[in-house]
């Protein structure tokens, strides 16, 4: 519920930050001597990110804006997934029960001192199913405990929790301000990162400015350093094409391009970081009453898919098939949960599947059960070419299987309101470029089992007992052991048809007059590794 700003709408995202240099020569061939004093960084997310508390929202777009103004207790190196210190000068890692050292010297964005027990008080609010967080049962495990002694933070879950250490320790933290009154941050930031948001204009722009005390950012980054902005400016994009052309024109410092527009930005020859995403994904809506509640019509529909032609023309031939529902490195887990669960492209088998299911073909060919028609909505993003090209394609070939096929595009805020936020959950059937970003298997069964809105966060509606008791097994196991567990458990979720994943993209964040000393993860640009530059 991914990060960022991605080629696709993104719902959420694990951001464990990705150090790549903190030396005197900066990447991209640039050194301090060619940074700026005092200068403007502007940037883009692709979809208005609405409530900014990092306790009460999941959406990737939050996510991008809060990493300037929030931070955590570790980072993760991207190369090895080893965490390092950040806000926590060490730790002691167990199955359900960890605990971190924190710095002394830690303030929040108001004045007020960061703690051990702030910290605590942070996961402890999220624990309280009376606050309603979406980050319980995900970022922080169901009855989990914190206290804080001196500055010893100690988190407890009620019993093991896979990779407890690097979710609890990459989790943004907020300032007594923020707990106390959560509207606080909705619109404001009430933390301890490099800046503070000052401005917010609705579907158009975040301002922030720099703390000068910054002095605790990861491997020893301060906001004193060469080459920190003064004025950071998020710019709400959803046009593709726009963030392309306000990049090169320099009205835009960083931007993620995909498609065809990154040929032009290619040919301007700017510093960029790659990062991996997933850029397809297909879900569908399992609420009570609609056609794809019958496992066979989900199935079928997924067996009259040509998904390898749909990733290319979806990825704009920049795409991979995914391997399993991880996507940002670096990948708590590795492997292949598709093969063998995901049936290859037969319209042959999908026209069986829905024939026994008692479906059969009425006037114009169109499938129908008990005088009612095949019919699905498919909600997809029609701001993006390759998106749009993608979805026509799918639906004709389920068109061509019988199905009556309603397409219903918009822009990533339409996507989001059409199914995570609609009012009315069956209202749609099929959604197409709502992508659930983690690298963290453990972080998924919230979203896919249990309460849907607005209960719960399953909005999907997705009902597998399977996957159910798989993942509650696997999450009762600690680390890398449970990694053979979560894979049998995506396997039951793809056997089913209850949720598809399609693709990886490796993308790429394009810097023009600026550049990072620390690499996206997932898009993500953590604030106290901007420089701009002269």
């Amino acid at each position: 519920m991914t990060v960022r700003a991605l080629a696709t709408a993104a719902l959420a995202a694990v951001g464990m930050l990705a150090l790549v240099s903190c030396s005197a020569a900066a990447p991209g061939g640039s050194s301090s001597e060619d940074f700026a004093e005092d200068g403007t960084f502007t940037t883009m997310i692709s979809q208005d990110p609405g409530d900014l508390n990092p306790l009460v929202t999941n959406l990737v777009s939050a996510q991008f804006v809060n990493a300037y103004a929030y931070d955590s207790l570790l980072f993760v190196e991207p190369s090895t997934g080893d965490p390092k210190p950040y806000l926590a000068t060490s730790w002691e890692d167990g199955a359900d029960r960890v605990s971190f050292t924190l710095r002394d010297d830690i303030t929040c964005s108001d004045g007020t001192p960061f703690t051990a027990q702030v910290a605590a008080d942070n996961f402890s609010w999220v624990a309280d199913p009376a606050n309603g967080s979406p980050l319980m049962g995900t970022t922080v495990p169901a009855g989990t405990v914190a206290t804080a002694e001196g500055d010893v933070l100690t988190v407890t879950t009620p019993g093991p929790s896979p990779f407890l250490l690097k979710i609890i320790g990459s989790a943004a933290l907020a300032c007594p301000a923020a707990l106390e009154d959560p509207k606080a941050a909705s619109a404001a930031s009430v933390g301890t990162g490099p800046f503070t948001i000052t401005e917010v204009v609705p579907n158009d722009h975040i301002t922030l400015e720099r703390r000068d005390d910054y002095a605790w950012g990861p491997d020893g980054l301060t906001t004193a350093a060469a080459g920190v902005p003064k004025t950071v400016t998020v710019k709400i994009v959803t046009d593709p094409s726009t963030a392309a052309n306000l990049l090169l024109a320099g009205e835009l410092n960083a931007a993620p391009v995909t498609g065809a527009d990154e040929e032009r930005v290619i040919g301007a020859s700017l510093d960029s970081r790659s990062y991996s995403a997933m850029s397809g994904e297909i879900m569908f809506n399992q609420y009570e009453g609609l056609p794809t509640a019958d496992v066979a019509v989900r199935q079928a529909l997924i067996q009259a898919a040509d998904l390898d032609t749909y990733t290319t023309i979806n990825t704009a031939e920049k795409g991979v098939r995914a391997t399993s529902l991880l996507a940002p490195e670096p990948l708590m887990c590795t492997y292949d949960s598709v093969d063998g669960a995901v049936p290859g492209f037969d319209a042959k088998a999908a026209a069986k599947t829905l024939a026994d299911a008692g479906w059969t073909k009425g006037a114009g060919g169109k499938l129908e059960r008990d005088g009612s028609p095949l019919a699905i909505s498919v909600v997809y993003i029609n701001s993006i070419d390759a998106q749009s090209a993608g979805a026509e394609y799918l639906a004709g070939l389920w068109e061509e299987l019988g199905v009556t096929v309603k397409l219903v595009g918009g822009d990533r805020n339409a996507l989001l309101s059409n199914t995570f936020s609609a009012p009315d959950p069956s209202s749609w059937s099929v959604v197409l470029g709502l992508t659930i970003q983690t690298n963290t298997p453990s972080i998924l069964p919230p979203y896919l089992s249990g309460a849907i809105p607005p209960d719960g966060i399953n909005f999907a509606s997705v009902d597998n007992p399977e996957y159910t008791e798989l993942a509650t097994t696997a999450a009762s196991l600690a680390g890398d052991e449970s990694c053979a567990t979560w894979e049998q458990a995506e396997r039951a979720l793809f056997e089913s048809a209850d949720i598809i994943p399609i693709s990886i993209t490796k993308s790429n964040m394009y810097f023009n007059g600026a550049t990072t000393v620390i690499d996206p993860s997932g898009g993500l640009i953590p604030g106290a590794g901007i420089r701009v530059l002269k």
